[in-house]
């Protein structure tokens, strides 16, 4: 995500809303390194909940018995349609 489309009011509210002490008198630059300082634990926190989760999602996946289903149906399909045509 760009900060820089965003007004220094927009940063400073943002920190403001994270928590984080900004001056005014800080320039716009200043204020964007904040905000990616501070997304940053945030976003390595993420990234380790979502790698946990595809472990766990992973070692308790089973298989999925629709694949064997739809071949038997097609099957009696094909072979009811083959029978329809030559009776």
């Amino acid at each position: 995500m760009s900060l820089n489309k965003y007004t220094k009011a927009e940063l400073l509210e943002m920190l403001s809303s994270s928590g984080i002490d900004a001056k005014p008198s800080m320039k716009k630059d200043e204020l964007i390194e904040l905000l990616a300082k501070a997304a940053e634990p945030a976003l390595e926190e993420t990234m380790i909940e979502a790698s946990a989760s595809e472990e766990n999602s992973e070692s308790n996946t089973k298989p999925s018995a629709s694949q064997p289903v739809f071949l038997v149906v097609g099957v009696f399909v094909a072979l009811a349609i083959l029978a329809w045509i030559i009776l």
